[in-house]
């Protein structure tokens, strides 16, 4: 199964990575329209109290203290840990559900105290906690839709023992409850794959914008942004990184020997290797034509380094076998602490590097922030 494939009844995508990814980033873009429906909701819940007052005599006062004692606080309470933004993002549903939940109980806690003929005016306000619940503020079809088969539940134990309703009205009242919460589940269902097929669309488009069609590394201008973002955040504190560039040896005679077709397989074929091998935390981009470039934010020593690029030409050999030409490649390395946070000097000391490790051919040179040679070595 691809790992961009959803579940067709919990629409949760294949991979648990993805997964994080899309709640993350869709619970990030509700923040602020989860505060303003909310707003919107506490003010309809407060004014509906006007209601009260006209229509259950000596009881308003309970009904006033269930809206504004009970319900309204745990609404405003959800409205402010919107501020805590991480804690909000990693539990929205939660948090959301349980807004819901309590607006929704709270009026369930109305129609068990109000006689009729008044009781009959309040499972409208159900009504709209149930559409609020499916559209409004966000909740994943499958969260959504069990907090409507709760509210249905309740509302079936409260109007068949608690405080009964006339069986006219009591089949009145689920005809249209039980007919909103199935509508709002197919408008849950059809909102969240939407919303997940856009992210996926998303995605891809900032995969072309960024990925080098050819070896699938990340292309120039997206890799140099971020190995200088990294570079400008990096804490005087941190260890060691580095910046590399690999140089395919004789490349243009492949290209003029063997023609463009068996270069490019031969790039696909060193991209391939590389995504494969390397950690996720580095950084590897296409700088142009052969020339790759390699940014590792966390080195033990040069050995380690050393290593990456001995397992590299094992891997890429082994995959070119069917290739009649010898390949290689040369790497130049520059090794250095915090104290240089500067692209243009990292790229060209390890692009001098470099041109000492071509003069021999699979080699790699490697210098420090002095451009001393730190290590020379045949791959």
């Amino acid at each position: 199964m691809s790992n961009s494939t959803l579940n067709p009844v919990t629409l949760t995508f294949a991979s648990s990575e993805l997964e994080k990814k899309f709640l993350e980033s869709y619970h990030q873009r509700l923040i602020i329209r989860f505060r303003w429906a909310l707003l919107l909701g506490i003010f309809l819940y407060s004014a509906f109290a006007i209601l009260d007052s006209v229509s259950v005599g000596p009881l308003w006062p309970k009904i006033w203290f269930i809206r504004f004692a009970v319900v309204n606080p745990i609404l405003i309470a959800g409205f402010l840990l919107s501020f805590k933004r991480s804690f909000f993002v990693r539990r929205y549903q939660e948090i959301v559900s349980l807004v819901v939940l309590a607006a929704g109980g709270g009026i369930l806690a109305m129609l068990a105290l109000i006689p009729a003929p008044a009781l009959y005016l309040y499972v409208q306000g159900l009504m709209l906690v149930v559409i609020y619940n499916f559209t409004f503020l966000g909740l994943r079809f499958v969260r959504a839709s069990i907090n409507g088969l709760l509210l249905v539940a309740a509302f079936e134990t409260v109007s068949l023992w608690i405080n009964p309703l006339p069986r006219a009205v009591f089949i009145n009242n689920n005809f249209f409850l039980i007919s909103a919460n199935v509508i709002g589940m197919a408008v849950a269902y059809y909102l969240e794959k939407l919303n997940r097929d856009n992210f996926l669309h998303g995605i891809s488009l900032r995969k072309l914008a960024e990925v080098d069609s050819l070896t699938g590394l990340l292309n120039r201008g997206f890799f140099m942004d971020e190995v200088k973002r990294f570079l400008t955040g990096r804490r005087q504190n941190e260890g060691l990184a580095a910046f590399c560039i690999l140089d395919l040896d004789r490349f243009k005679e492949i290209n003029d020997t063997l023609g463009h077709i068996m270069g490019d397989e031969i790039l696909m074929n060193l991209g391939q290797v590389i995504a494969s091998k390397m950690r996720s935390s580095d950084l590897i981009g296409r700088l142009g034509g052969d020339e790759l470039g390699f940014f590792f934010p966390e080195v033990k020593n040069e050995a380690d380094i050393l290593n990456i690029f001995m397992k590299l030409k094992t891997e890429f050999q082994t995959l070119s076998q069917g290739i009649e030409w010898p390949v290689s490649f040369s790497v130049g390395c520059l090794i250095f602490g915090p104290a240089l946070d500067d692209l243009f000097q990292c790229y060209a000391r390890a692009d001098r590097a470099l041109l000492r490790a071509k003069q021999s051919r699979d080699f790699l040179v490697m210098i420090d922030s002095q451009e001393r040679t730190v290590l020379e070595r045949r791959l």
